[in-house]
């Protein structure tokens, strides 16, 4: 069985690519995804905060002042991963190995309407062969 990794990276990417697969998590087991307001929500019983700047700057791997350590373990804390995946990466946390096929199915899915709506008038070949490219991945979780 292959192990599946997020390649150590302490830079800004790296962290939101974590937490982009994180939320990605979590709308594969809600059915819904996982909004600012339910972070933030998360977040208040820790008597913590993050500012719609701080998160969005944070997803978007943006430049500015990382939030201080304790709204990381925080976050951390929030998906139910450990604070050292977030800040380093690394092995996938168990639960998010097990759902790796979901969230490739739902990232290819979003790719789909993306195609769909740029390309369809413009390039129908090229969505036929994006469409293509995507199907193994659509095949990976029912």
């Amino acid at each position: 069985m292959t192990e599946h990794t997020v390649p150590g990276d302490p830079s800004r990417a790296g962290l939101a690519r974590r937490i982009q697969l994180l939320q990605d998590f979590a709308e594969v087991v809600r059915g819904s995804p996982f909004s600012y307001a339910e972070l933030v929500g998360s977040l208040r019983p820790q008597n913590l905060s993050l500012r719609p700047s701080e998160w969005s700057r944070l997803v978007g791997g943006g430049c500015g002042v990382l939030p201080p350590d304790d709204v990381i373990a925080g976050l951390a804390r929030v998906f139910g991963v450990p604070t050292s995946f977030l800040l380093e990466g690394g092995a996938l946390p168990p639960a998010l190995a097990s759902m790796a096929g979901a969230i490739l199915t739902l990232r290819a899915r979003r790719v789909r309407e993306v195609a769909d709506r740029h390309l369809l008038d413009l390039a129908p070949n090229v969505l036929a062969d994006v469409v293509a490219a995507l199907e193994p991945l659509a095949r990976l979780h029912p």
